[in-house]
């Protein structure tokens, strides 16, 4: 007796679904477990606008590496306690910056930019060679009061590729993809 024998017509149909709904599942776990666009907690309210715009600093202050390499480069909360090492404000995410500045292992802010793997993107290339300003791909970032649970512009390759047939720049595979 074949194997078709044994499982007559209703069974293959609930199997192949079960097959079907296992996958979906899979999917949708890894999705959510794996999340690229889920909002992301930063260890403190950073005020960008207070910073950038009221204070005059520049990105490089604080992205230390944003003109010279590949990735722009998180601060540490150490390098926040060059400016606070006393509160300057009354601010209660001051204090809590210099508390946590000072713990053992101070936690670290997190990124909210994910590429694929297969994705290559120079900050340098961008911004030093290209001159392109911050706002083209990180949007309104310096006027915000908290950091966004996630980027201000949803970059995908469609951004990339409309942005580089405005400029007049080459989109072949290789140059971005690996």
């Amino acid at each position: 007796m074949n194997v078709d024998e044994k499982l007559g017509p209703t069974r293959r149909l609930a199997l192949g679904a079960l097959t079907v709904l296992m996958a979906v599942a899979g999917f949708a776990a890894g999705r959510v477990t794996f999340n690229p666009n889920g909002a992301v907690v930063q260890p403190i309210q950073f005020n960008h606008r207070k910073h950038v715009k009221d204070a005059g600093l520049d990105c490089s202050t604080c992205h230390q590496y944003y003109a010279d390499h590949q990735h722009s480069g998180l601060p540490d909360l150490a390098l926040c306690t060059g400016c606070h090492q006393q509160p300057m404000t009354k601010s209660p995410e001051e204090a809590k910056l210099i508390k946590l500045a000072t713990t053992a292992a101070p936690p670290a802010f997190r990124k909210l930019f994910r590429l694929p793997d297969h994705a290559y993107y120079s900050h340098r290339r961008h911004v030093t060679l290209a001159g392109l300003p911050c706002t083209t791909c990180h949007g309104a970032i310096a006027e915000t009061t908290a950091p966004p649970p996630g980027p201000l512009v949803q970059v995908v390759m469609k951004t990339c590729l409309d942005c580089h047939a405005r400029r007049n720049v080459p989109t072949n595979c290789i140059a971005c993809h690996r």
